[in-house]
């Protein structure tokens, strides 16, 4: 039978699209049920109105993770506080698409993927922007910042450790990198200990001349995924969790650097 610790790191790799977090660090997840290999997962989303399309993604990726569990052989999946909860739940837990979820309302045609690359392509921004600007702060130069390979890079704790000479020290950075390499995975790049650990989206290199420019660029894609992500945590906790109303803490703020 799979473990509530095996579901948990399945969940872990289900990302909220618009807010690039795992849903577990966002605190979405309400319940995991196990019933010899039949598990039910109940999450919550922050406000009712979160567009259907981003709530159907997140479910639908759920299903997928969860399922892939050795002994998992049915996954079913209750998003609650959305105003079409019962569509979505309805639709993913019978397989469907969403078109085939919404056919009044959307395109046949339409494809989800199109909308989670784009999603993908900024947390990849997003993620990368915040980890070369920490490593700009610990003293690294651009040019070997762009010269790091993925295998030069260590988590060390929250912080990483790179092996350059000398060796640079990168304070509450593991989170953003481990991210950012998941993003590779999505985006099918290289994340091999040799491949070039800082690219343009489509794989090419950076021309340091063209830095400046680029992060200019991946800034307000940083931005905009830290506000969205502080606003949704704070709405989450002042409806569920009024035992956390006056923690201010928040996994956007981690993106919000200069």
């Amino acid at each position: 039978m799979p473990t509530l610790a095996e579901i948990n790191r399945a969940l872990a790799e289900v990302y909220d699209p618009e807010l690039d977090t795992p849903i577990t660090e966002l605190g979405f997840v309400n319940e995991v049920q196990i019933a010899d290999g039949h598990v039910t997962v109940t999450y919550t989303v922050p406000t009712f109105w979160c567009a259907p399309n981003f709530v159907f993604m997140m479910s639908q990726d759920i299903r997928s993770e969860v399922g892939r569990v050795p002994g998992v052989t049915q996954v079913t999946v209750i998003v609650r506080n959305n105003c079409l909860e019962d569509e979505i739940n309805h639709g993913v837990n019978a397989g469907r698409s969403f078109a085939e979820t919404f056919p009044a309302d959307v395109d046949r045609n339409a494809d989800l993927e199109a909308l989670r690359h784009t999603f993908t392509v900024k947390g990849f921004l997003a993620r990368q922007d915040v980890l070369i600007r920490r490593m700009r702060q610990a003293g690294l130069a651009d040019a070997a910042i762009l010269a790091l390979r993925v295998g030069d890079v260590m988590v060390q704790g929250e912080d990483l450790l790179l092996h350059t000479m000398p060796p640079h020290w990168v304070p509450l950075a593991a989170g953003d990198l481990l991210r950012y390499l998941h993003k590779r995975r999505r985006l099918q790049l290289d994340i091999t200990a040799e491949a070039p650990l800082f690219t343009t989206v489509e794989g090419q290199p950076i021309a340091e001349a063209e830095l400046a420019a680029y992060l200019r660029y991946s800034r307000s894609a940083r931005l905009n995924i830290a506000f969205n992500t502080s606003l949704c945590e704070g709405l989450l906790r002042t409806q569920f969790y009024p035992e956390r109303q006056h923690d201010h803490s928040s996994v956007g703020d981690r993106l919000m650097i200069g």
